[in-house]
C-alpha cells in the first residue's frame, strides 16, 4: 500500500512549511547523515531510511521525490562501513575500479563491446586491480546510485566504455539531468578514461576509425571496384570511405551511402542491402562499419541471390570471433579488443601513482586481414 503519510511523522514537517530547512549547511567533516537529508526534503529519517532501501514500508511519489532531490543536493551516499572508509579511505580505494558503460543491457550479448569488457577484466586481473563496479550510464540519474559509487572513497579510477552512446541520447533532452552527468562524474572523480571516442578532454584509448576504414575500402579498390557502397552509422568510418573515393576519383553517390540505424546491428545491415540492390545501378563491392553489419550484409545477399564475392564483394571492421567461421569468411579491419583494458588500466594506475601527470591517449594499431569475402583470392 502507498501511504504518503510517513512524510508527516515525528521529525517530518512539510518542507514548504520549513523554507529554513532548505538551505541547511552541512558540515563536510562529518558527513552527511539521513538526519541531514530528512531535514532538507522535510521528512522524518525513517522516510530517507525506506526510499534508501527501497523498503520495507512504501513512500509517496511525492515524497519520494523530495528525498531523491535532497540526496542529489547534499550529496550523501549510504555506506554501512562509513567509520573505516573514513579512518581507511585512501587504503580501500587503491586499485578499485568503476566502468561505465554507455547505451543499454543489450550491447552486452554484442560480440565486440562483450570480447572490449573481457579484455578489461583479464587486464585487471594481470595487473592485479579490482572491477569495483559495472553498471550503465543511466542507472546514475538516481542519486542514491550516484553518491554510492561515484565517490573517491569507493573507486580510484573509472573507465567510460563507449560513452557516446549515452550522449547522444542525453543531447536528445537537452534540459534533462542526463545531460549534466558526464560533468558531474568528472566532477567528482579526477582520474577518468574513456574508451573508443575522446571524451571531454579526457584520456582516451581509441582506434583511428577512418583510418581503418581508408584499409578496407582502399582495398577493393585495388581489387577494380568502381561502384562501392557503405553501410552503417556514419561516424569517422564514412569519412575514410568518403576520403578514399575522393582520392580515387571515384563518384560519391549518397544513394551509397545507407545508414538506417544508429547501432550498427545486423539488422541495419541487413535493411541497407536490400536498399543498395534496389538501386537502378547497385554497388559491386560493399563497406560495412562493423562485422555485425556485414553479418546482416552477407544473409540479404544470399536471400536476394547474390553470390559474394562474385556478384558483391565485402569487407568490414572490427575482426570479431564470428568473422573468420561464417562463410564466406569476412575480410575485416583488425582491431585489437583486448587491448583496451589493458592501456586502459596502466593509464588508471599510472595517474594515481602519479597525481600531477594526466596520461596522454592512446591509438590502437589496426591491420587488414584478407579472407573470402572479398574475393582477393579468385
Amino acid at each position: 500500500m502507498i501511504d504518503g503519510g510517513y512524510d508527516g511523522e515525528a521529525g517530518g514537517e512539510s518542507a514548504p512549511d520549513r523554507p529554513d530547512l532548505q538551505d541547511r549547511p552541512v558540515l563536510p567533516e562529518r558527513g552527511v547523515t539521513q538526519q541531514d537529508v530528512a531535514r532538507r526534503a522535510g521528512v522524518s529519517r525513517a522516510v530517507v531510511s525506506y526510499v534508501v532501501n527501497n523498503g520495507p514500508r512504501v513512500v509517496s511519489s511525492e515524497a519520494r521525490e523530495r528525498v531523491l532531490r535532497a540526496i542529489a543536493e547534499l550529496g550523501y551516499r549510504p555506506n554501512k562501513y562509513a567509520q573505516g572508509l573514513r579512518l581507511q579511505a585512501a587504503d580501500r580505494a587503491d586499485g578499485q575500479i568503476g566502468i561505465l558503460l554507455g547505451g543499454h543491457s543489450a550491447i552486452l550479448y554484442r560480440p565486440y563491446f562483450s570480447a572490449v569488457l573481457a579484455g578489461i577484466f583479464d587486464a585487471a586481473r594481470h595487473q592485479h586491480q579490482q572491477i569495483r563496479f559495472m553498471s550503465f550510464f543511466h542507472e546514475l540519474l538516481d542519486p542514491v546510485f550516484f553518491n554510492k559509487n561515484i565517490h573517491p572513497e569507493e573507486i580510484s579510477g573509472l573507465i567510460l566504455f563507449a560513452p557516446y552512446l549515452f550522449l547522444q541520447e542525453a543531447s536528445r533532452q537537452p534540459a534533462s539531468p542526463a545531460s549534466h552527468l558526464l560533468a558531474r562524474i568528472i566532477e567528482r572523480v579526477d582520474n577518468i578514461v574513456s574508451l573508443e571516442v575522446v571524451s571531454r578532454d579526457l584520456p582516451a584509448v581509441i582506434f583511428d576509425r577512418a583510418a581503418a576504414a581508408r584499409l578496407a575500402v582502399e582495398h577493393l579498390v585495388r581489387l577494380g571496384h568502381r561502384r562501392i557502397a557503405f553501410a552503417g552509422v556514419p561516424d569517422e568510418r564514412v569519412d575514410g570511405y568518403r576520403q578514399v573515393l575522393f582520392q580515387s576519383g571515384l563518384p560519391g553517390e549518397e544513394a551509397l551511402i545507407q545508414a538506417p540505424g544508429t547501432h550498427n546491428s545486423p539488422e541495419e545491415g541487413y535493411q541497407a542491402v536490400q536498399a543498395l540492390l534496389a538501386l537502378p545501378r547497385p554497388p559491386t563491392a560493399l563497406f560495412t562499419a562493423s562485422d555485425e553489419v556485414a553479418i546482416g550484409a552477407l544473409a540479404a545477399l544470399h536471400d536476394l541471390g547474390r553470390r559474394v564475392p562474385d556478384d558483391v564483394a565485402l569487407a568490414s571492421i572490427d575482426d570479431i570471433e564470428f568473422a573468420g567461421i561464417i562463410r564466406p569468411a569476412l575480410t575485416t579491419v583488425h582491431v585489437p579488443k583486448e587491448q583496451f583494458g589493458v592501456y586502459a588500466l596502466q593509464m588508471l594506475a599510472m595517474r594515481q601513482a602519479y597525481p600531477d601527470s594526466k596520461p596522454a591517449s592512446v591509438v590502437l594499431p589496426t591491420e587488414l586481414v584478407v579472407r573470402q569475402s572479398c574475393g582477393a583470392g579468385r
